[in-house]
């Protein structure tokens, strides 16, 4: 058993008795009432067919200025005009989807079951395949002419972003019991940032697959190997030069771009993943907290509790909020100066909101609201999108 997902994960650990990297197995915090700072308005929904299912891959859509680009597990693809929701486009791809879309300059990445599959941004046609060594569970990246690849077997590709042939190819080793999920790999100055199962933060060329650095966010300590998980799964961030990184039952921590020197560090647990903006790092620990640290030490600013135990999705910023959603399809709204409560939206069922499209037949609608992937910002509209497959736009009013 080398993958786990975070569900089975909860179970097992909750049987393994105590221990200080335990995964926190209190009950979800009940939603306590609050007079709402920031009114919210539900702008339109979508139905994705039955969106990720049973599967626990965090899709999540991709937000441009005019457009936005989802996928739901079995490969159907629908651009939307932003504004309305209207269908510009859709087709299926005929393959299981596990990530994205990514942005690829005018292609659209997902990963599927070992494979990376490209379409034309434009209209949905097929640009190219390529086959890779094991499931895409991160979305691809793009940097100039090459697409990077992370798979949960360890390997990092680089693509030609033409034709999608192997420029290069880059592994660790994967320790045997792993989480289910794999971090995106971060490219920033033709450099390749990129977490990995064991713990290890690893930098380089875009060009060559090259090593440049290597730095242990994490070292593996304990009798069991549900207590050696250090998964680095959460996505990085790159600002100003330096690499912000957390790990599974690791630490948090700040490192230079340019030689992985580390800045800062401090015992963290996450598998989500974390949002930078201004001089702070947001981030949802594992037992369902959500942080605003200091970027310059990794000192805290504030810690919000209210959601303990309600499986978090990484956080996103929104002007002077901080955004998160939950396990029931909350989205949640915090002030980023000291984490009170603004706004709280569910992502809510569309046939009941809004007129029924016509070429959107219920079918498949499934009750399971957890959002998995951090909500998508664009100005003062939010965009979320549940395992149902359901997605919605969110408008943030203005006083």
């Amino acid at each position: 058993m080398r993958l786990l997902s975070l569900a089975a994960l909860a179970v097992l650990l909750t049987a393994c008795g105590s221990g200080p990297s335990r995964l926190a197995v209190d009950p979800p915090a009940e939603l306590a009432d609050f007079k709402p700072a920031l009114k919210v308005e539900a702008r339109w929904a979508r139905q994705l067919g039955k969106g990720v299912d049973k599967h626990f891959i965090a899709l999540a859509p991709l937000v441009e200025r005019d457009r936005i680009y989802a996928a739901n597990r079995k490969g159907r693809v629908t651009a939307f005009e932003l504004e309305s929701g209207a269908t510009l486009w859709r087709i299926d791809l005929d393959a299981a989807v596990n990530s994205g879309p990514g942005a690829g300059g005018d292609l659209l990445l997902f990963g599927g079951d070992a494979e990376v599959i490209a379409v034309n941004k434009s209209d949905g046609t097929p640009a190219w395949r390529a086959v890779v060594s094991s499931e895409v569970l991160a979305t691809p990246q793009r940097g100039g002419n090459v697409v990077v690849v992370r798979t949960v077997d360890g390997t990092l590709f680089g693509l030609d972003a033409g034709d999608g042939r192997q420029l290069w190819r880059y592994s660790q080793q994967v320790p045997l019991l792993s989480l289910r999920g794999v971090g995106e790999p971060q490219i920033e100055g033709g450099i390749v940032v990129a977490g990995f199962d064991n713990g290890r933060i690893v930098a380089m060329s875009l060009l060559d697959g090259q090593p440049l650095w290597e730095t242990a966010l994490a070292v593996p300590r304990g009798r069991t190997e549900l207590e050696r998980l250090v998964d680095v799964d959460a996505r990085l961030m790159v600002r100003d030069g330096v690499v912000y990184a957390a790990g599974y039952q690791g630490r948090i921590a700040a490192l230079t771009l340019d030689s992985g020197r580390l800045l800062w560090t401090r015992d963290f647990s996450t598998w989500s993943g974390l949002a930078v903006a201004g001089r702070e790092i947001y981030v949802s620990d594992a037992g369902g907290n959500l942080w605003a640290l200091a970027r310059s030490n990794g000192g805290t600013l504030w810690k919000q509790t209210d959601l303990h135990g309600r499986s978090l999705s990484a956080p996103a910023v929104q002007g002077g909020a901080a955004v998160v959603a939950d396990f029931e399809g909350y989205v949640h709204w915090f002030s980023r100066d000291d984490g009170t409560p603004l706004a709280r939206v569910r992502v809510e069922d569309w046939d009941t909101l809004f007129p029924l499209p016509p070429d959107y037949p219920p079918s498949g609608y499934r009750e399971d609201r957890a959002v998995l992937a951090a909500p998508q910002v664009l100005d003062d509209h939010v965009y979320a999108m549940d395992k149902r497959g359901t997605l919605n736009a969110l408008r943030v009013l203005p006083d």
